[in-house]
């Protein structure tokens, strides 16, 4: 009876041994994000999880970022697992929509491989995929626009292009989305581009998407959107009218007639002439008498 006991608990230590090990080795739960479940997998090298997520991640939308990682993940996976045909795939959608794109130094020559080879797709298309408004410079407020679009995609991964907008110093950006055609035109309409006081900028920026909604390539961003000058209103101008002060002027205090406009100083002055001239004439019939000779009277008396 005791030795059915002793073998009874050394089972149950062997059990509850073999139970812990397992929980051990148990996978941590992981990430309800797809993508956040094919990074996860990567840390780990578990390359086949990574194939599962990263390909479910690109049924939902995601930033421009994050698919760049997701092509970067799926090209590096299917190159370790030998799925060259799938790797060169991957990098060259990568590269369509990061065309400056590089993988980190000291790759393994077996993921650099399908990555040069699918860089020779687009030796001849430099630029990837490509979305390319035609902008004025310049336009009247209170007025419709029309803005066309150029797409380049060789790939065909686009679905639809969408160009988001706001006027300067609003905070929210006002969409518009087409699918994509033949010719890709915006128009916003003229009650969206109103007539403030100045001139102010029209911001853009451009998106092609994939159809499950993903940013492939952008022209400008939020942070950094394309403008457009707006001329508003012009600003009355002010005329100051100006009171023209004339300058104060010293005028000349009358004269007084001096004395040479007295009557009574006319009337000395004539007198005082005519004074003069019978002066004058006088000495003159007086220095002008003959004195040639002298008539000298003698006469003599002789005694008394």
């Amino acid at each position: 009876m005791a030795q059915s006991l002793r073998y009874t608990l050394a089972l149950t230590v062997a059990v509850s041994l073999s139970l812990a090990a397992s929980l051990g080795r148990a996978k941590p739960p992981e990430p309800a994000d797809p993508y956040d479940a094919a990074r996860d997998a990567e840390g780990r090298l578990d390359y086949k999880s990574v194939l599962t997520h990263a390909t479910r991640a690109l049924d939902v939308a995601n930033n421009h970022e994050r698919l760049v990682n997701l092509y970067q993940m799926l090209g590096t996976a299917n190159a370790v697992l030998g799925k060259t045909e799938a790797a060169v795939d991957a990098f060259t959608r990568l590269l369509a929509i990061d065309p400056d794109h590089k993988l980190p130094r000291g790759t393994s020559p077996k993921i650099n491989a399908p990555f040069r080879e699918a860089g020779g797709y687009w030796i001849d298309r430099p630029g990837g995929l490509q979305v390319t408004p035609t902008l004025p410079r310049e336009i009247a407020a209170a007025k419709p626009l029309t803005i066309p679009v150029k797409l380049d995609d060789p790939l065909q991964m686009t679905a639809n292009v969408r160009v988001n907008y706001r006027l300067a110093g609003d905070l929210e950006f006002l969409m518009l989305e087409a699918p994509v055609g033949p010719e890709i035109t915006f128009n916003i309409p003229a009650e969206q581009i109103t007539a403030r006081r100045g001139d102010y900028a029209l911001e853009l920026y451009f998106t092609a998407l994939s159809a499950k909604g993903s940013e492939l390539r952008l022209s400008g961003d939020a942070a950094h959107p394309l403008t457009i000058t707006v001329h508003g209103i012009k600003e009355p101008e002010v005329v100051t009218s100006l009171v023209t002060v004339p300058p104060i002027v010293d005028r000349p205090q009358p004269r007084k007639p001096t004395i040479f406009k007295k009557w009574w100083f006319w009337t000395a002055v004539g007198g005082a002439v005519v004074a003069a001239a019978a002066i004058g004439g006088g000495l003159g019939a007086y220095y002008s008498r003959d004195t040639s000779h002298v008539d000298i009277n003698l006469s003599s008396r002789t005694g008394p």
